[in-house]
């Protein structure tokens, strides 16, 4: 097994400096092979190719792959297990994930030692060996909420490399695990940033890895301590859409580069910037990475939904699943020489989308774009009450600048229209959530207290 995962990180590391046409047969041969898995093994992608009359060996090329229908995560969620999990593998053996459920709530991910193994290479060798760091660098991550089990960071995930040794009877980590453990630590932040800036000051990690809502307040924490910087070698930003404004306030904040990921807990992996920033490489040897708009492919450049194929997840298979993301394919290559196809940008979920009286539709990251770039504006909600209304909450921290109310909303006007009514409000940070979701539309989403609301509820 050590020896697997050595050389899945040799392997990727290879990969990703492919030429493209070769990327594409590598790609060709895994798509064949975890179809014909799929129509095999698994009852609802059985059903679904029968559904359209294709056999596994009519999708030849990723052309082909257009021939398939859609999968939702509503379809696996309501498959579990007996319709969305391989039936040769028993559950209580794979790794169980599950994602964070701020888009059509929570839903458990099952993965393969072997796929594990892959996902570990990728996350701890690749993506932090392009921007910069070293495998034996300290590295945190930032979590949000209470502690949770994960194999990534801890020994306490359910499967994985959790096994009893019956020598002593002692937990046995896996090979990666056990050698990056003491390299990699993991706290959480629930209410203030406190004890999470001490844990970093006393860790002294080079990368800080969390959730973009995480770094912020851990910034915002800084200044108001009045630390100037913690001695990090690069910031690593997921889990929310990183728009100029926050990267530059982010890079002066830490002193350091900023870096985005785009990833989700139902394929592991997923794209990734490299010290240039030129775009989002795509992990095309783990996965393939459509964008449709009216279900059909949009050219490079364009805007359209996010569809994913894994390729290695042999326990579930996700086939042309849409993962509720926009993004922009880009057509050109990125100056650091990889073979992988870059995302140009990832514009938001499609149910934080605003939807226009004349029909339109506009992007989370357009909208964050012209509420921050108002001077002044830090924390902020903006809400689409109707159709042809909008409130923004500007949440004021003691040292934040005034904002004029007039210049953030003639520049939300430019992007939602002149017919638009806008209604702004100043608040504190007094109970402030670690994340929520910055832009969000009651057309769309309703109930969904735990990413929807700013403001935790006074404790008694």
């Amino acid at each position: 097994m050590f020896l697997r995962a050595l050389w899945y990180c040799y392997e990727l590391s290879r990969n990703q400096w492919l030429k493209p046409a070769e990327l594409k047969k590598l790609q060709e041969k895994r798509l064949k092979a975890i179809l014909r898995h799929a129509y095999e093994n698994v009852p609802l992608y059985h059903k679904k190719f029968d559904s359209v009359g294709i056999k596994p060996e009519d999708i030849r090329t990723v052309e082909d792959l257009t021939k398939l229908p859609f999968t939702t995560k509503k379809e696996v969620r309501n498959g579990m297990p007996d319709q969305s999990i391989a039936k040769k593998y028993v559950i209580k053996d794979c790794v169980k994930m599950s994602t964070s459920g701020t888009t059509g709530g929570p839903m458990p991910v099952f993965y393969d030692k072997r796929f594990l193994d892959y996902c570990m290479a990728s996350w701890y060798y690749r993506r932090i060996m392009a921007i910069g760091i070293n495998p034996w660098d300290k590295t945190m991550f930032i979590g949000y909420g209470t502690p949770q089990p994960n194999i990534l960071h801890d020994d306490q995930a359910e499967g994985g490399y959790k096994s009893k040794r019956k020598s002593r009877g002692r937990i046995a980590l896996g090979p990666i695990v056990s050698l990056l453990r003491r390299r990699r630590k993991t706290v959480y932040i629930m209410d203030g940033a406190d004890d999470v800036l001490a844990e970093i000051i006393k860790f002294q990690p080079k990368l800080v890895d969390g959730n973009l809502s995480c770094l912020r307040l851990i910034a915002e924490t800084m200044a108001d301590k009045g630390i100037e910087t913690l001695g990090l070698k690069v910031v690593r930003s997921d889990g929310e859409v990183l728009d100029d404004f926050t990267r530059k306030f982010l890079e002066s904040s830490f002193k350091c580069e900023v870096f985005d990921e785009y990833s989700t807990w139902d394929f592991g992996h997923g794209a990734w910037e490299c010290k240039r920033r030129e775009g989002y490489h795509i992990d095309a040897d783990l996965l393939i990475l459509e964008v449709i708009r009216n279900n059909e492919q949009v050219a490079p450049g364009e805007r359209g939904e996010i569809v994913v194929t894994g390729l290695l997840n042999y326990v579930m298979p996700l086939i042309r699943y849409r993962v509720g993301d926009i993004g922009v394919l880009d057509d050109e290559m990125c100056s650091c020489g990889r073979g992988l196809p870059l995302l140009k940008s990832i514009e938001g979920r499609i149910v934080d989308c605003f939807t226009l009286p004349s029909g339109q539709i506009v992007p989370t990251k357009v909208i964050m774009s012209a509420v921050q770039g108002t001077p002044g504006v830090s924390r902020y909600q903006v809400v689409q009450e109707r159709r042809n209304k909008v409130t923004i909450e500007l949440m004021r921290g003691k040292n934040d600048p005034e904002v004029s109310i007039s210049e953030l909303t003639a520049k939300c006007r430019e992007v939602l229209g002149e017919d638009i009514e806008i209604e702004v409000f100043t608040g504190t940070r007094e109970n402030l959530r670690t994340k929520f979701r910055p832009v969000i539309s009651k057309l769309t989403v309703s109930g969904e207290t735990r990413w929807t609301k700013p403001h935790a509820r006074r404790r008694s």
